[in-house]
């Protein structure tokens, strides 16, 4: 049975002809982006209670409505906090089109199937056993296609029990938010649309957001939200801390070992917040054992958090900053000294302890017991020494 349930809309268009307006008037867009609203099957009730009085606070009572907001941002930033009061994860696919000339894919066919494996490459690696719902569309729509994509690579059997749905969008107001959200990113990312005020959005939305796939995925440190001028962002050391997660990344995506893709889910979420987020921010073991919990259906430990997931990924060599406030990846020289200085305030008392427990017996047995004297000591021995 399908436990998750995914809600779909997108925002953009097919064209990518940038010199000249479309049929209607509109000037091309740069990106292309799919968004999908995740939310636990039994959730979906509570997300439409929720959805159900935004419309009626904001929308008269009317479907959710990005176009209706438009450009009035302030009253975009309200809805964004209300909407993310409500238990659903936000998946994006964000396609920079300016990116694919010269990729073969000047034609809206060839355009859309490459769309097509990405969104789905994506969307079904998090969720295997995933049911997506989109609103009713006509024939020469992105989701159309991606529909009879999905069909044909997604045969329902007892192992995979993916299917796709249609709803009519006026009816079902999670696809509704889903376009919302959808817009609204396009005021990030988007150069015909994009808003002053877009960092705040994604400020907003952070919470929910599971993941954001950008395509292409060149590491670039002027998406970093940081001040040119300030001393906390270290372009080195940030593009270090990225090549080294990325190499983790790379050699463990395809791994079907629970704990190693709890890794995997971990580090890429750490990534996706350095590089697009904040690189400054850290983010909490809560909210990090929260983004897992989504992916694997269950919670963990705090215990196997920190001994199954970072422990791990830092025996590996990925860099992982760590202070009372959480994870990150290092951006500056001071998360380096945050990382040693709270490794340093477990590890000193320990030592201190080691050295009194040690020198207890020494005495008591008028130093002829040693505990630290056997070979696999040694290195606590001469630190102790």
């Amino acid at each position: 049975m399908q436990n998750h349930v995914a809600f779909l809309n997108e925002w953009g268009d097919n064209s990518l002809d940038f010199e000249k307006k479309n049929e209607n008037g509109t000037i091309t867009s740069t990106h292309f982006i799919v968004t999908a609203l995740t939310a636990v099957r039994g959730d979906a009730i509570e997300i439409r209670r929720i959805l159900s009085a935004i419309q009626k606070r904001y929308f008269q009572g009317s479907a959710l409505d990005s176009n209706v907001v438009d450009n009035d941002h302030e009253l975009r930033k309200l809805i964004l906090e209300d909407l993310c009061e409500a238990p659903f994860q936000i998946f994006a696919l964000v396609v920079d089109k300016r990116q694919l000339i010269g990729e073969g894919l000047r034609y809206k066919g060839s355009f859309y199937k490459f769309l097509y494996r990405l969104a789905d490459r994506e969307l079904f690696r998090i969720f295997p056993d995933l049911q997506m719902i989109a609103g009713e569309i006509g024939s020469d729509s992105f989701m159309e296609g991606f529909i009879k994509y999905v069909q044909q690579n997604h045969i329902s059997n007892l192992f995979n029990e993916s299917s796709f749905g249609f709803v009519n969008a006026q009816n079902e107001a999670i696809v509704q938010a889903a376009d919302f959200i959808a817009g609204t990113l396009a005021r990030c990312y988007d150069e015909t649309v994009i808003a002053d005020q877009r960092q705040d959005f994604l400020d907003v939305m952070q919470p929910k957001l599971m993941t954001i796939k950008f395509w292409p995925d060149v590491f670039n440190p002027y998406q970093v939200r940081y001040d040119s001028q300030d001393q906390q962002y270290d372009k080195g050391l940030a593009e270090l801390s990225i090549n080294l997660a990325n190499d983790f990344l790379q050699g463990r995506a395809k791994s079907t070992v629970p704990h190693v893709i709890d890794q995997v889910t971990t580090l890429s979420y750490l990534v996706f917040h350095f590089r697009y987020i904040n690189a400054i921010r850290y983010i909490s073991s809560f909210e990090i054992m929260e983004h897992i919990k989504v992916r694997r259906g269950k919670a963990v430990s705090l215990h196997y958090f920190q001994t199954k997931v970072i422990a791990p990924l830092r025996d590996a060599g990925v860099l992982i900053a760590s202070s009372s406030k959480g994870y990150k990846l290092p951006a500056n020289e001071s998360d380096l000294y945050d990382f040693v200085n709270h490794s340093n305030a477990i590890i000193e008392p320990m030592l201190s302890r080691v050295k009194k427990f040690r020198d207890q017996i020494r005495l008591a047995t008028d130093g002829k017991l040693d505990v630290l004297e056997r070979n696999e000591y040694s290195l606590i021995r001469k630190v102790v020494d």
